[in-house]
C-alpha cells in the first residue's frame, strides 16, 4: 500500500484530502506543520509527500529542500493557494513532481499520482 504524508495547516483540506486518498487505498498520515512532518519522516517512511506551499513558520519549499537534502526517497506534490508562479517553479526545481492550485481538484491530484507511479 502506498503511504502518503499530507502537510497542510488547514484542517478541512487535510481531512478532505485524507478521506479521498483513503478511498483510493492510500495509507494516509496528516501533519499540520513542517516540523511535525519532519518528525514523522524521521520515525517512518512515506512514498508520497503532499505539502501546502505557504504555512505559518515554515512552508512546503523548506520541507522539500530539507527532505531532499536527506535523500528522502518520496515523491513530492505541492498545493498552493497563492498564485506565485515563481514559488511553483522553485518547488519543481527542488524536486517536486507537480504543483496544484487551490481549490484542489482531488481527482486531478490522484490522476497525476497514479500516472507518475
Amino acid at each position: 500500500m502506498t503511504s502518503v504524508l499530507i502537510v497542510d495547516d488547514e484542517p478541512m483540506l487535510r481531512e478532505e484530502l485524507q478521506e479521498s486518498l483513503e478511498l483510493e487505498d492510500f495509507e494516509v498520515t496528516p501533519a499540520e506543520s513542517v516540523d511535525s512532518a519532519l518528525a514523522l519522516c524521521q520515525s517512518g517512511s512515506f512514498d508520497i509527500v503532499i505539502t501546502d506551499l505557504k504555512m505559518p513558520k515554515r512552508g512546503g519549499l523548506e520541507l522539500i529542500a530539507e527532505l531532499k537534502g536527506r535523500n528522502y526517497p518520496a515523491r513530492f506534490f505541492v498545493v498552493s493557494g497563492h498564485g506565485a508562479e515563481s514559488n511553483r517553479e522553485e518547488a519543481l526545481s527542488l524536486g517536486a513532481t507537480a504543483c496544484f492550485a487551490k481549490p484542489l481538484d482531488v481527482d486531478d491530484l490522484i490522476d497525476v499520482i497514479n500516472a507518475d507511479a
